[in-house]
């Protein structure tokens, strides 16, 4: 007996499988593409909703609450309200160094002509107290010497000087170390 043994090489073909794998291929790779695109689109959808909320913001801060005739903007760090500018300082210090300090920006310590003005600012402050420009010299003036025309709260004889809270005026030692409002027109 002869073992004659006969070797025979099978060869598949490959080329269905390989045009799968390169259909799944694409459809993997364009997927991946339209994701890419899909993530461009919406970062540059924010970034243009950004702008304009950023836009609206400047313009909003440049002529807020009113419309004022001219709507020149304040400078930085104050806040425009009607036809003014208000600085609401952050820092303590006394009556006379808050003074000194509106004077040396061209302002001059909040004074409050009428009620409706304060409880305007009533609005926008805190639960501090802010020096204003009211001081008790023969009487409850303003530092322009008019008049006070409301009732001041005050419990001592050195309470000299006046301060404006959230709820109402009041009276403080000039010596005190408060924070301070300026007021200024619009440039």
């Amino acid at each position: 007996m002869t073992d004659d043994t006969i070797y025979s090489i099978l060869e598949f073909s490959t080329a269905s499988r390989d045009q799968s794998d390169f259909r799944g291929q694409q459809k993997a790779s364009s997927r991946r593409s339209l994701s890419c695109h899909v993530a461009i689109g919406l970062g540059l959808l924010t970034v243009i909703l950004m702008s304009l909320l950023l836009y609206q913001w400047i313009l909003f801060q440049g002529c807020s609450y009113s419309a004022c005739t001219n709507c020149s903007s304040c400078p930085d760090l104050w806040m425009g309200y009607g036809n003014h500018c208000y600085y609401l300082s952050v820092e303590k210090k006394t009556w006379n160094s808050s003074m000194e300090f509106c004077l040396s920006k061209d302002s001059q310590l909040l004074m409050l002509r009428d009620d409706q003005e304060m409880n305007l600012h009533k609005k926008f402050l805190s639960n501090d107290f802010y020096w204003v420009g009211l001081r008790n010299n023969s009487g409850w003036k303003w530092e322009d010497g008019s008049a006070l025309k409301s009732r001041i709260i005050t419990n001592s004889l050195v309470q000299m000087c006046g301060v404006i809270s959230k709820t109402d005026l009041q009276a403080s030692s000039c010596e005190v170390s408060l924070q301070w409002i300026c007021k200024k027109a619009r440039l």
